[in-house]
């Protein structure tokens, strides 16, 4: 009974819990312990985007429009694709990266675990057996992993309540353990994500991608369908885009244009003449001195990104 008490808490109780600080991945939305989606039709970019999140997080690279990775140990799973193709595609984002420094900590901590490497289907996600199988194989010090896909890494792709139920237990357990983890499903016809909506319940964001048209590019337009907390920053719409050049892959995510945001100028002009991050937030009178840090953070990401982008289309 004594565990009881102590489980079930008064509210005076709760407040005077001693819970550490949120613990940012990649921004306010990536957290340690928080579980996710990425959804999207077929050929939209999804893994590109999936990869390209895992690489700034182990490189502890800026990626807008979330914010700077933690350099924490990332694993990629893969179900579905040849491995000669998804080492061409990471390759291909590492000879993008002009960072030596962040080079050298990614190579270290970013893992995968590839069926087609293993040369088993080692095991399905939705049984308890298989999700043993892929315990073994998760290195304990993992703070984030990438599931692609749902599909590909259940036993029968089965999206139903009752398969799900299986699955969820081992999300709950990896967010009990301090692991976030994302998890990439394919959008259905009505273009939300397949299969029951008691897959959403458990989520506390969902990323969705729909097709954008620009020639020669993998493009897209971005929206966060589902924000358990409050950040406006990442209302709207964003679109983005990939594509190689040569032997390295190129991206951009920028607000869409319809969404722009007018207070950003203000803020990056304020900022260049020495004003603190208080005294903006005192001359803007519509946000605290924290959401102008992070906005300001989120703008010099996206322009980091962009001049990287330039930089290389003049080399």
């Amino acid at each position: 009974m004594e565990n009881a008490t102590f489980l079930c808490l008064t509210l005076a109780r709760f407040f005077a819990l001693d819970l550490p600080p949120a613990v940012e991945l990649l921004g306010p939305l990536f957290l340690a312990k928080s579980i996710g989606m990425l959804v999207a039709p077929r050929g939209c970019g999804k893994s590109l985007l999936a990869g390209l999140i895992a690489y700034a997080i182990a490189a502890g690279k800026p990626l807008s429009p979330w914010g700077i990775g933690s350099g924490d140990h990332v694993l990629y799973i893969d179900g579905e694709m040849r491995a000669a193709g998804l080492r061409d595609r990471f390759l291909q984002l590492h000879k993008f990266n002009s960072s030596e420094e962040a080079q050298e900590k990614v190579l270290k901590r970013l893992h995968i675990i590839s069926r087609d490497v293993v040369g088993d289907v080692i095991g399905s996600l939705d049984t308890l057996e298989g999700q043993a199988a892929f315990d073994a194989l998760i290195p304990s010090f993992v703070k984030f992993i990438v599931i692609d896909n749902y599909a590909s890494l259940t036993s029968s792709g089965s999206e139903g309540p009752e398969k799900f139920a299986i699955l969820k237990q081992w999300l709950v357990q990896k967010r009990l353990d301090g692991i976030a983890v994302l998890l990439l499903h394919h959008t259905g016809k009505s273009g939300t994500q397949r299969g029951s909506s008691t897959h959403e319940d458990l989520l506390d964001y969902t990323i969705q991608l729909s097709p954008r048209d620009e020639p020669g590019k993998t493009a897209f337009t971005l929206r966060h369908t589902k924000l358990r907390d409050h950040l406006p920053s990442l209302k709207g719409d964003f679109d983005g885009a990939f594509w190689t050049d040569g032997e390295r892959m190129r991206f951009k995510i920028a607000a869409a244009e319809k969404y722009a945001r007018p207070e950003d100028a203000t803020i990056l002009e304020l900022r260049k003449q020495g004003y603190s991050f208080q005294k903006i937030a005192d001359e803007l009178g519509t946000m605290s001195k924290a959401t102008v840090m992070r906005r300001h953070n989120e703008i010099s990401a996206a322009q980091t990104t962009t001049e990287a982008t330039d930089a290389d289309a003049e080399d």
